[in-house]
């Protein structure tokens, strides 16, 4: 979550809207911001080593079970499952 909240204020305007809540077996967190995302595969390909940046939403990815990621003309909203338990 760190990494997405910390990705809203570098690139999504300076701030953003935290949601968190329990939806039975998953833990969800959801980020708003008023960022746009250009690349439909963000986060999805794993970044090049010798660029600075550009790993927080692939981290969320490789550690979440599932990271969902909108962009409408006002921002982005970035939404991260994890399973809770086994």
């Amino acid at each position: 979550m760190n990494e997405i909240a910390t990705n809203s204020i570098r690139h999504g305007g300076g701030f953003g809207v935290i949601r968190t809540w329990d939806d039975g077996g998953f833990l969800l967190f959801q980020v708003e911001d008023a960022g746009r995302f250009d690349a439909p595969l963000a986060g999805r390909r794993q970044p090049v080593l010798e660029e600075p940046g550009g790993r927080g939403l692939w981290l969320a990815n490789q550690l979440c079970d599932l990271v969902q990621v909108r962009t409408f003309e006002d921002g982005n909203v970035v939404r991260i499952h994890m399973a809770i338990g086994s």
